[in-house]
């Protein structure tokens, strides 16, 4: 599978509401996509904003967000974060940019 990660600088500029909220990790870029393409796409309705993400994230993965990410995985925009749960553990969770789907949770390996 060709990945081609994407992580964006400013996602918190889709929404100063969540910012205020809560404190999310910095984020770095990679690789194309930059938070003003993200901006215009959310804008045109192709995908989702952070902020509806996160809502959809945090009802079913307690924990503090360490590292947010917007990838290209096969032509689909996805969001992934991993986040680390309140026992401990490092996750992985993969939501589909667009509709809000979760599509992969993985436990990260702690080395």
């Amino acid at each position: 599978m060709l990945r081609h990660r994407i992580i964006l600088l400013c996602l918190l500029c889709l929404l100063p509401a969540v910012a205020a909220a809560q404190r999310l990790p910095s984020i770095q870029m990679e690789d194309g996509l930059d938070a003003g393409e993200a901006r215009a796409a959310v804008l045109r309705g192709e995908i989702l904003s952070l902020d509806r993400i996160l809502d959809i994230l945090r009802k079913d993965f307690p924990g503090e967000i360490v590292e947010i990410q917007l990838e290209l995985e096969d032509g689909i925009l996805i969001y992934e974060f991993d986040i680390l749960s309140p026992d401990g553990r490092l996750n992985e969770i993969e939501i589909e940019a667009a509709t809000g789907r979760v599509l992969e949770v993985e436990e990260e390996d702690n080395e």
